[in-house]
């Protein structure tokens, strides 16, 4: 499954299992920083379900919680995670 496929699966997933948030399916949409609707914790857990769809359809570790928040920019958007992730696969 391709990246970016990966990530709006986890996308839906992460809509789906609450109430609280929800993540817009758009390349656009700020998951942290500036102009994000998500908390910390939404953000967290969103980031561990993508971890482990990742390493489930590339059998590869990344622990993207902690890269991603080492990231010096102001906000991070999901076409941001995407190249990020492409450079780390």
């Amino acid at each position: 499954m391709e990246l970016d496929k990966i990530i709006f699966k986890t996308v839906d997933d992460f809509n789906n299992s609450q109430n609280q948030f929800k993540i817009e399916k758009k390349e656009d949409y700020v998951i942290i920083g500036i102009g994000s609707t998500l908390d910390s914790l939404a953000s967290v857990n969103f980031f561990s379900s993508l971890e482990k769809n990742v390493s489930k359809n590339f059998n590869k570790e990344i622990d993207i919680v902690n890269s991603v928040f080492s990231i010096n920019k102001d906000k991070i958007t999901i076409k941001d995670l995407i190249l990020f992730l492409k450079n780390k696969i």
